[in-house]
Formats: C-alpha cells, sequence, structure tokens
C-alpha cells in the first residue's frame, strides 16, 4: 500500500489527477491520497487538505494580492507531508506553486513526481536546471519534450495527452449541428479567449472578421451562416450588440467548447489550448494573437520567445498546419481571408484531416492509465 501526497491547481489538473488516481486505485484499492484536489479529485478519493479554489487567481495584480495567502497554503502542505512523507509527491501542472513544493520535497529525499511540463521549450529553456534540482521524474503530455528533457539528464516519460483520449478519432458533426439544433449550410466556431484581457484583444476584432466573412459568403450565394461562440463571458453578447446588432440572428453563445468545435466546419481561436482542441476535432482553423504592444516588443526584443510557431498542433507538426496572425498581421481584414481560403480549398481541408488524424493517434495513449502505471512501478523500486 502507497501513500500519496496529490496537488492540483485548476480544472484541467482535477480531470488528469482524477483518472490518475482511479487508476492507481484499480491496481490497489487501499492506496492513499491526500492533497488540494477539485470536485472530480475528491470524488475520486483524495482527502482534501485544501481545494483548487483556494489557489484561483487571474492576472499578476490578483496573484501580488493573493501572495500571502498562497504562500501560507504552500507552507503548511509542505509541514504536512514532512510530518507524515508520501511514498511520491504528484505534483500536476501549475509550476508556480508545484515546483516550490517539489524542490523543498527533493532536498529531504521525498520522490516528486511532476505530471505536465511547463513549456520550457517556448520559453526560458533556461529552467530546465531548476527542474533537475526540484524533480525526479516528469510526466510529459508532447512527445518532443521526452526527449529535450533526457538530454538535459532529466528522467522524463511521454504519457500522451487526457485531451487527445476525451475526443473520438472520428467525430460526428451532422450529429453535433443536430444536437444544438441547427441546420446551418456553415457553422463557424469563434473563440476569443477564456481571460478577461484576452477577450478585451481578440472579441472585437473576431466579430468585426465575422461580420466581413458573413458579407462576403453572402454574395457568393452562402447566406445561411451559424456563429457559435463557446464562452463562459456573458458579456460577449454585449460586445457583438454594442458593434454588429444586427448579426445577432447568426450567433449562438453556449458555454461547451467540445459542442461547438464538433459542429464547425471552422474554427477561428486564438492560439492556446483551443488551438489543439480543434486540432484533435480535424476542424480548419485560424489562429489569431495580439496583446500590448509594450509586451509583444519586449518578447521580441529579449528573444524570450524560442518556438517557430504559436498554436500547439504547428509546433507539433513542426509545419504551419493553421494559418497564424500574430499581433499586427492579426486584422479582421487578414483573418476573414484565411477564413475563406479554407472555405475555398476543399484539398487543403482533406490533407489537413489527413495530419491532424495522425497528430491524434500519436497523443492517444490513454494519459492517466499510462502515469498510473509509471507512479506505480516508481514508488516500487
Amino acid at each position: 500500500v502507497a501513500y500519496f501526497v496529490i496537488v492540483a491547481g485548476e480544472s484541467s489538473g482535477d480531470i488528469l489527477g482524477s483518472s490518475v488516481i482511479r487508476e492507481l486505485k484499480k491496481n490497489n484499492p487501499e492506496h492513499e491520497f491526500k492533497g488540494i484536489t477539485g470536485p472530480r479529485m475528491t470524488e475520486a478519493g483524495c482527502e482534501p487538505w485544501f481545494d483548487i479554489e483556494d489557489l484561483s487567481v487571474m492576472g499578476i495584480f490578483d496573484v501580488i494580492k493573493h501572495l500571502p495567502r498562497l504562500y501560507k497554503i504552500r507552507s503548511q502542505v509542505i509541514k504536512k507531508i514532512i510530518e507524515r512523507p508520501p511514498d511520491a509527491f504528484i505534483g500536476i501542472d501549475y509550476p508556480e506553486f508545484n515546483l516550490n513544493i517539489e524542490g523543498a520535497l527533493k532536498k529531504r529525499g521525498i520522490q516528486t513526481i511532476h505530471m505536465v511540463s511547463p513549456s520550457f521549450w517556448a520559453w526560458r529553456e533556461n529552467r530546465i536546471k531548476t527542474f533537475n534540482k526540484k524533480i525526479d521524474l516528469m510526466l510529459c503530455l508532447f512527445p518532443f519534450e521526452e526527449g529535450l528533457l533526457q538530454e538535459q539528464g532529466l528522467r522524463a516519460i511521454f504519457i500522451g495527452h487526457p485531451l487527445a483520449d476525451s475526443i473520438p478519432i472520428v467525430t460526428d458533426q451532422i450529429a453535433a449541428k443536430k444536437d444544438l439544433g441547427i441546420n446551418d449550410d456553415l457553422v463557424i466556431s469563434l473563440m476569443p479567449g477564456s481571460r478577461r484581457s484576452e477577450i478585451s484583444f481578440h472579441a472585437k476584432l473576431i466579430f468585426d472578421a465575422a461580420n466581413k466573412l458573413k458579407n462576403e459568403l453572402a454574395t457568393s450565394g452562402i447566406d445561411r451562416v451559424r456563429f457559435l461562440v463557446p464562452s463562459k463571458f456573458p458579456d460577449l453578447k454585449d460586445i457583438l450588440i454594442k458593434y454588429h446588432p444586427k448579426d445577432i440572428d447568426n450567433y449562438m453563445f453556449l458555454t461547451d467548447s467540445k459542442k461547438a468545435i464538433s459542429a464547425s466546419n471552422l474554427v477561428i481561436t486564438k492560439s492556446g489550448t483551443s488551438t489543439l482542441e480543434s486540432a484533435l476535432y480535424k476542424k480548419p482553423t485560424v489562429v489569431i494573437y495580439r496583446m500590448p504592444t509594450i509586451s509583444y516588443l519586449f518578447l521580441k526584443l529579449l528573444n524570450v520567445v524560442k518556438t517557430e510557431f504559436a498554436a500547439l498542433p504547428n509546433i507539433l507538426l513542426e509545419k504551419e498546419i493553421f494559418p497564424e496572425l500574430i499581433q499586427n498581421q492579426a486584422t479582421s481584414e487578414n483573418i476573414k481571408n484565411e477564413a475563406l481560403r479554407w472555405i475555398n480549398q476543399k484539398d487543403k481541408v482533406d490533407s489537413t484531416i489527413e495530419d491532424l488524424t495522425h497528430l491524434h493517434r500519436q497523443l492517444r495513449k490513454n494519459a492517466g492509465e499510462t502515469a498510473a502505471q509509471i507512479i506505480e512501478k516508481a514508488v516500487a523500486s
């Protein structure tokens, strides 16, 4: 019987953590779990010391305001672990919080396992040196991370991506449209972001592009166009009404991104996890990203960004499978033109679907089960 302390910091970590706990309990129902959990991890059998909501902060100023509370939680977690050392500490993502705990524990000889590698390959490559001091084993979601980390002397294993497990290789767009009660000729998902700062940079821009696209498609006889906006921000609808009140009948606002993407012919999204979600649904996608000019110039000046591409599918396939419009390139006219290219080039769409199917199979490894098997071996050795 093993005792694990497991810490997740957000909902994606709660999902991954719960599947790992369930798989470990299949091997031995007596295994014990404590830590920082979300509802799924608690349900799977982890006793919560704190809830992930206690760690939830948005933006730099929010972080600064809550630092004393976050430090207090972190030191309490470390104290509890030292009082009763587990067979392994498992930190899921949330690197700013978990890496500090892992560093303190590794010094004391407690085995540390980190799931979801921080994006060291995109920026701050020198962070790998700190991983070695804090982590005994890194479980990676992307195949290329394993090799890069191993080259630097860190024990790393690729476990696959949970998103690739949760999405079928072949999906049914007709059924997805029926599920939403829509029968339009062309369905386009618009995804301006999940943070308020992203919404402020992308919402009007995407709605402007959608308006231009709708008008241009109407001139070529395609007038049954539906725009789906999956988001938890109610004020997105207000932004649309403010700038394009006549377009409201062409829109549907919903909270489930999977339902929206599955029903779509095309996706226009800001760069982020949504690009991977779109890729796994094999949808033609236009990727955009805007940030404050000063931040963009700062990143350029310091040569901080290390990857050729911004979108995960492009990084993983090492080519621009989805067009990227970054900063000044992200105009409503350019977005409209890239969307039209997808709509008018069936051959390009077909070859893209082939590439994305290959990517999906590569990432689909049953991440929870794979991770549990590796963790079981790690604590047994």
